[in-house]
């Protein structure tokens, strides 16, 4: 087997590429990167790339299906029976979560309720989803309710303000930074 012979870049002398110093000068032998490395961590990047791009288009492919789906089957449960809301103060609802996390989940968590704010915000997330934010009018309020709204009520967002007081009943989903609210409707004050 040959060894490669690489120049020495202190002193020009010829140097096998597999030594670690030049034997004339001392000068350490630079060690190239190899093709098939760059070549692997390119492919390895693209493959990473369409992979996560895959897995997200599912997961909104999944949440469009899922909730057209269980929009036509809730509208045939709702046509039967539909739970009575949980008629809950905004205030209470806030201070509860702000109080006692775990005490709040146990007495609002995948309950449907029914309370009133102030628009504070109409914004959509980073899956398209459009969401109203709710509050008692307070400046820099956190806790807020984030009411996640159903395809039948965008154009009804849409025609919200900020400062607007409105109603809302949905199911609440727990605390993550603000009090998640899905399948929210507005309703008449």
């Amino acid at each position: 087997m040959e060894m490669a012979l690489v120049k020495c870049k202190q002193c020009g002398n010829d140097v096998a590429s597999n030594a670690t110093a030049c034997p004339k000068c001392g000068a350490p032998v630079p060690r190239g990167t190899s093709v098939l490395k760059v070549s692997l961590f390119v492919v390895g990047g693209l493959f990473s790339l369409c992979f996560l791009g895959t897995c997200l288009g599912a997961i909104g492919a999944a949440k469009k299906g899922s909730t057209s789906g269980e929009t036509a089957s809730s509208r045939t449960t709702a046509a039967q029976e539909k739970p009575a809301p949980k008629l809950v103060e905004i205030r209470t609802l806030l201070a509860e979560y702000a109080d006692n996390e775990v005490r709040a989940d146990s007495n609002f968590k995948d309950q449907v309720i029914q309370t009133a704010g102030i628009v504070d915000d109409i914004k959509k997330d980073i899956m398209n989803s459009v969401y109203v934010t709710l509050g008692t009018g307070r400046q820099f309020e956190i806790p807020q309710i984030q009411c996640f709204i159903t395809d039948e009520q965008v154009k009804k967002a849409a025609n919200l303000s900020k400062g607007t007081k409105i109603g809302i009943r949905g199911r609440v989903q727990g605390l993550m930074m603000n009090v998640l609210v899905r399948d929210c409707e507005f309703i008449d004050l």
